[in-house]
């Protein structure tokens, strides 16, 4: 008999124009893995904000706080999850006015056995399936304007999530991206079980370094957004 373990890995990294002009990288990204659980956290900062590179890091922390007091009170429900999510960036990002820290917010968490993925604006959230299939979360812009991202805030509510859940064991590896990465995915569902394929076996290490390198050597003419990955998979291991 095996057994499976969980692990992530993952990177970030500053597109071309934020280098030519000298700005920190907007984007952040997060994994923890504790005896309540495990996740993965990618965040964007909204570009147009003083402070969204603090705001998408703060993002991050928010959601960990809030997958812990979720495990704590005894069951996952996923609209209490977001409002724990946003009360808790509304606290880190303070004094800030909220509006200057806007981010996107992107996760995957591991409790009790069960998958929960959550997404808040854009980029992508993909499960590849044990059974060879990928379900995916993406911004749907088909209405309003395109180019309006919805990210954490005062006014955001439970409606503006995405979300889906999915048994542990139907799940071989999560995949998180930011929009620098997934707008310019032609088959997201491939990349996602290309990827998961490729990387899942790996160790942590040097997963994080191929991303990275991935990442810096991005094949797209002209892209010039930050760029972020993270992916939590599964690995059967077996017993000595």
């Amino acid at each position: 008999m095996g057994m499976t373990l969980w692990k992530s890995f993952g990177a970030s990294v500053r597109g071309p124009s934020h280098i030519a002009e000298g700005l920190p990288n907007q984007d952040a990204w997060a994994k923890f893995h504790h005896v309540w659980g495990d996740g993965i956290v990618v965040s964007d900062g909204v570009g147009s904000k003083p402070f969204s590179s603090f705001g998408s890091h703060a993002a991050c922390l928010a959601v960990e706080f809030a997958a812990r007091a979720c495990c704590t009170s005894g069951e996952i429900e996923h609209n209490a999850l977001f409002s724990n999510i946003q009360a808790n960036w509304l606290r880190l990002v303070a004094p800030l006015e909220p509006r200057d820290c806007a981010a996107t917010c992107l996760f995957a968490l591991r409790l009790d056995g069960v998958i929960h993925l959550g997404m808040l604006g854009d980029g992508l959230a993909a499960i590849a399936k044990s059974d060879g299939s990928v379900v995916s979360l993406s911004e749907n812009k088909t209405q309003g304007f395109s180019n309006i991202t919805i990210a954490l805030s005062s006014k955001v509510s439970a409606k503006d999530w995405q979300y889906l859940s999915l048994p542990g064991e139907q799940c071989i590896a999560v995949l998180l991206c930011t929009d620098g990465v997934a707008d310019d995915l032609d088959n997201a569902d491939g990349f996602v079980s290309s990827f998961a394929e490729t990387h899942r076996t790996l160790a942590p290490v040097s997963a994080n370094r191929r991303i990275h390198e991935m990442l810096e050597n991005w094949p797209t003419p002209k892209h010039s957004d930050d760029k972020t990955l993270a992916c939590l998979c599964s690995e059967e291991v077996a017993d000595e």
